[in-house]
């Protein structure tokens, strides 16, 4: 039986994706990967911890597509970020860490997909230049074998970031997920519900978070089992009131009962 508290968050830049994983219900711990996710999360009861890429992940160095024209960085790089987060991972499954969490979040995974390329390109020799084909296969693998282990917890919720892509050949644009190639289509079939997120103002002009729960040009991968929604649901966030049980938490909940 597929696991329903499965949730993936997609959507541009502050669109409140990592905060409505504070509106879920029961304990909750999150993996960061992004620079300012942690601010957000300062002041709830939520435990994380921090894998940001530093500077001897990065190459800043100028490389080009010629063979050979490029500048030598002037320091030795060695990215070991993914490697400790897979260190850290590994560890607490042994320990069954994650057993005392109802939801584990991995904030986002457009970062983390990143932290995985910049491994893949060290030991393939090509870090800091234009990725190869056998990179984006081997980022791949990771990400998938990453999140087949991750589906399998008891509540996994990912935030992904989107962009808007023009098809050349017909000239729509439309929302694509910013994922590596066919990961945009088997990463999310380890997920029971995809929702979009974005932000409007209200008939006042106040501002509103919405939930997109059906697929529309925009949000193109959208899917839930959840009956009885509307296309787009307000989960506008009240600050002055605990936000657990609010937005998404407070849909899951009216759907699946309490935990």
């Amino acid at each position: 039986m597929a696991n329903r508290k499965t949730v993936m968050a997609v959507g541009g830049i502050g669109v409140g994706k990592t905060l409505q994983f504070l509106t879920l219900p029961g304990k909750k711990f999150a993996y960061l990967f992004d620079p300012n996710a942690v601010d957000q999360l300062r002041h709830s009861d939520v435990d994380c911890e921090e894998f940001v890429p530093d500077v001897t992940d990065i190459d800043l160095a100028v490389k080009t597509l010629k063979k050979g024209v490029e500048d030598k960085s002037a320091f030795k790089k060695q990215p070991t970020t993914y490697v400790e987060w897979e260190e850290d991972f590994e560890k607490k499954l042994t320990a069954k860490f994650f057993d005392k969490y109802d939801w584990v979040m991995m904030d986002s995974h457009t970062t983390f997909s990143e932290i995985v390329m910049d491994r893949v390109q060290f030991l393939n020799g090509r870090l800091g230049k234009q990725p190869e084909q056998a990179d984006w296969a081997a980022e791949m693998n990771v990400c998938k074998n990453v999140y087949r282990v991750m589906s399998t917890m008891s509540g996994l919720y990912v935030t992904v970031h989107t962009e808007s892509y023009r098809d050349e050949l017909t000239g729509k644009v439309s929302g694509k997920l910013i994922m590596t190639g066919r990961s945009r289509f088997r990463i999310p079939l380890r997920f029971a519900h995809i929702f979009g997120f974005k932000t409007d103002s209200d008939a006042k002009g106040n501002p509103q978070w919405l939930m997109r729960t059906t697929v529309d040009r925009e949000f193109n991968t959208i899917r839930t089992s959840i009956r009885d929604l509307a296309p787009e649901e307000d989960v506008t966030l009240d600050f002055k009131k605990p936000l657990e049980g609010q937005g998404l938490g407070g849909i899951l909940e009216r759907a699946y009962g309490p935990e």
